[in-house]
């Protein structure tokens, strides 16, 4: 090969190398890039040409399917059969406006694009199977769900059902919900009128409130502010503890914390001021514990923790840190009896019963049984990743407040709330959100039947200012939590 041609081949050679270079640089190293740019419609085209993966109940109910939509392009259509008895705990998967929730954070296993789907996904290839995304399995069981549902009727509120052993949701639903099927069409003359309804909807409905908005939990508060009680030693259950049985006051304050409707306290012990639910004890109580442990033990029963996720993110319940507080004992007294500064989520408050219901022990809560790959893997279960999220009291401490909590239902302000044939125990709550506003009605409760055990949490927002007067816990959020809890452990 003489000189010139040795040139012109090494030039050749040199831009073929550099060809393959650049083009498994874009293909590899720079793959992701190009893949995730927002004009890039392969990535939704290919996300609708072919069956994603249902979302299912722990009993099977399918909550979730793709349907064939007779298009080109998007063959497929997502598809919500039970319409808004689900609508805040799956989300919705959409061509325009994207996904959110369960639809959104399992995306990739719904894809079925999630690592541990891959080997499957390579033996489907090999054997010319069609493509399609792994079905997840929730926690949630219809019937206990449909109890829910039913029990709220119109009324706006919460409820979520927990089961105290594993940590496994048992039921999450918020009302008003939505119906995703609108949102999730593949026709925009229907997805769009959809998505501007949902943004303008000042009610929020596809915003889950069991787990993603705070409130002020009122007295259901007083459970945590009981055990940080007991567990310190510091009072008894049934010794008195020293505080005013009609209003708690401070020297040289205007401030008082009375009893509801001015009530008197028929003992200032522990147990009695939580049967009847008397702010002056336990303001009182509050005050004596001091910030930092009231803070301490708020922390322990799971709030202030920013990262809780079931694996939807978790908005974070609060109670105030104690260089908050400070030397305020009016503001502790009001925090230590659920008002002032103290927010929690109705999940939250299923988490205080939980802690009592299970020895003081909180398990992780979590929403996700299994997910199952195309090929009928099963490649994640709920079931070995239960975990304790924290040891809120000792065994001992949770004993006792069991006991005051069945005294609850037995003497005290839900004694209208108890189920024949259930070991249960329960608090009541009302919580103030202001003077033109209705207080928010409170029920927290565990039960024990059939070899099964749940602990439920309801809350119901009454907006009819002619009621506003006769709001009670037992009365509006007590028959939410005893169908949930009636439907949880199969009794009638």
């Amino acid at each position: 090969m003489n000189q010139p041609i040795r040139r012109v081949a090494i030039f050749c050679f040199l831009l073929i190398a550099s060809l393959l270079v650049s083009s498994n640089y874009l293909q590899v190293v720079n793959a992701d890039s190009y893949k995730s740019r927002v004009g890039n419609k392969r990535n939704v085209y290919d996300a609708f040409a072919y069956p994603r993966g249902q979302i299912l109940t722990a009993d099977g109910t399918v909550i979730a399917n793709s349907v064939p939509s007779g298009g080109l392009l998007y063959k497929y259509q997502r598809q919500y059969p039970l319409k808004s008895q689900y609508g805040n705990v799956t989300g919705y998967k959409s061509i325009g406006y994207g996904s959110t929730d369960i639809e959104s954070v399992l995306d990739g296993y719904l894809k079925g694009t999630d690592s541990s789907e891959s080997v499957a996904n390579f033996m489907d290839t090999l054997t010319g199977k069609s493509k399609k995304g792994g079905d997840v399995q929730l926690t949630l069981q219809n019937p206990v769900q449909q109890a829910a549902i039913k029990a709220l009727g119109t009324e706006t509120g919460s409820v979520v059902a927990l089961d105290p052993t594993t940590g496994a949701i048992l039921a999450m639903y918020s009302n008003p919900s939505f119906d995703p099927n609108g949102i999730s069409s593949n026709n925009s003359d229907v997805s769009n009128p959809a998505a501007n309804a949902l943004a303008n909807d000042k009610n929020k409905p596809n915003l889950n409130h069991a787990i993603q908005e705070n409130y002020p939990p009122g007295s259901v508060f007083k459970v945590v502010t009981a055990a940080a009680a007991l567990d310190t030693g510091t009072f008894t259950e049934t010794g008195p503890t020293g505080a005013p049985a009609t209003t708690l006051t401070w020297p040289g304050s205007s401030n008082q914390l009375p009893n509801e409707n001015g009530a008197t306290c028929p003992g200032t012990d522990l147990k009695s001021a939580l049967e009847q639910s008397c702010n002056s004890v336990y303001g009182f109580v509050g005050d004596k514990l001091g910030a930092q442990t009231m803070a301490e033990y708020a922390q322990k029963f799971g709030f202030n923790n920013p990262s809780l996720k079931i694996p939807l993110s978790v908005a974070q319940s609060n109670f105030p840190a104690a260089n908050q507080i400070g030397s305020d004992a009016v503001a502790l007294a009001q925090d230590s009896v659920g008002q002032n500064g103290t927010q929690a989520t109705p999940l939250q408050a299923a988490m205080i019963a939980a802690a009592v219901a299970n020895g003081g022990v909180i398990m992780q809560p979590y929403l996700v049984d299994k997910e199952t790959a195309p090929n009928g893997h099963v490649t994640y279960k709920g079931t070995d990743h239960q975990h304790e999220l924290s040891q809120a009291m000792q065994p001992s401490t949770a004993a006792t407040l069991d006991d005051m909590m069945q005294s609850v239902v037995a003497n005290g302000t839900a004694q209208n709330a108890g189920v024949a044939g259930v070991h249960m125990g329960a608090k009541t709550g009302t919580a103030q959100r202001g003077t033109n506003q209705n207080p928010l009605a409170w029920f927290i409760c565990y039960g024990t039947a059939n070899g099964k055990k749940v602990a439920v949490a309801a809350m119901v927002e009454t907006n009819n200012p002619n009621i506003r007067g006769d709001v009670s816990g037992v009365g509006f959020a007590g028959p939410v939590a005893d169908a949930v809890l009636k439907a949880a452990l199969g009794v009638s």
